[in-house]
């Protein structure tokens, strides 16, 4: 069996500087709630972008710092994290409520983030926000969570200049904003991060959905459902790494090189201490949205399903693999990845 090449980014460093950003309306916003949500690694503080009623197509401008000493000569990802995209019918003016809907989110995104500049597409197959238990109890979506990852990434290093600003698009079908005219985007979180390509040995390579939840029994013993937690699991190993990968520099022997010169395992597992990391097991090329194929979107549909933004909470055993050559040998490590929704 072939093996898969992936992705594994992280932050080398708190990107956003207090202050140092922004969010704002581009086209057709009607407002903009939590504008500091977006730059939170933390989910649970969210940005939602309310267009103006029955647009189409609505635009945000999303401006920071740049923090760029240890992204230099190296492929980035931009991420928008925790996604989902409600919309609802009309009621007098009003968004109606009881028929909120996710719809799926169709993104352009152009940038001067990395040195790779173009308008780049990404979709992604939202799941209804929630589902109906038989007492029609709102329950999460157990796929999903109601939420997806918009993920572009192979933007090139770190370009030049200490600002960065990208225009987030979404486009909605004209039949769609017609019939649902009230909408609200929610962003979880803008990642941006180093990508640290890895080969993951597909064999061992296996995903996890989990419901962690409370449950309680009624005196008649009837189960009474409560609200849960979406955990998604991806374990495996990756193979054939190279002492480079593990450490920063190209090890043949004592060096002062400093180990940050290469994205790299050691630094990954310090930042994940406190930030967390972006895993791409399947990452789609770059597309450019002129070009885009039925094929190229659902490609970057698989790519924001499977993705996993969360932490390694068991530690990373690393261990010599097939070829041992001293330090020119290759390893493998055994990992697992959590995200809790």
């Amino acid at each position: 069996m072939a093996n898969q090449n992936s992705i594994i980014c992280y932050v080398p460093q708190p990107y956003f500087r207090t202050g140092a950003y922004s969010i704002t309306a581009y086209t057709a916003i009607s407002s903009i709630e939590n504008t500091a949500g977006i730059f939170d690694p933390d989910l649970s503080n969210y940005t939602t972008v309310i267009p103006t009623s029955g647009s189409a197509t609505f635009a945000v401008q999303i401006g920071f710092a740049k923090q760029s000493s240890h992204l230099a000569a190296t492929d980035m990802t931009v991420g928008l994290i925790g996604c989902s995209l409600l919309t609802y019918e009309n009621d007098g003016g009003s968004p109606d409520l009881d028929t909120e809907f996710s719809e799926n989110i169709s993104c352009l995104m152009s940038s001067n983030i990395g040195s790779v500049a173009s308008e780049l597409f990404s979709f992604a197959h939202n799941s209804q926000d929630s589902i109906d238990t038989f007492n029609q109890a709102p329950m999460p979506s157990v796929i999903s969570g109601g939420r997806t990852n918009l993920i572009f990434n192979g933007l090139g290093y770190s370009s030049a200049g200490s600002t960065a600003t990208m225009y987030v698009t979404i486009e909605r079908t004209a039949a769609a904003a017609a019939a649902r005219p009230h909408a609200k985007l929610i962003i979880g979180h803008l990642f941006v991060g180093v990508d640290l390509p890895v080969i993951i040995d597909p064999r061992v390579f296996a995903w996890t959905l989990e419901i962690e939840n409370q449950r309680f029994i009624a005196r008649d013993f009837g189960a009474i459902p409560s609200d849960g937690t979406l955990v998604k699991r991806a374990v495996g190993e990756f193979i054939k790494m190279v002492g480079r990968e593990l450490i920063g520099s190209t090890v043949t022997g004592v060096s002062p090189v400093a180990v940050s010169s290469f994205p790299n395992f050691f630094d990954l597992t310090k930042v994940n201490t406190s930030y967390p990391l972006l895993f791409n097991p399947y990452p789609a090329d770059l597309i450019v949205e002129s070009t885009l194929t039925v094929d190229q979107a659902n490609l970057t549909a698989r790519q924001n399903f499977f993705s996993i933004y969360g932490y390694m909470p068991d530690p990373m055993e690393v261990q010599t693999d097939d070829y041992r050559d001293g330090l020119n040998s290759e390893y493998r490590a055994r990992f697992r990845i959590e995200e809790t929704r």
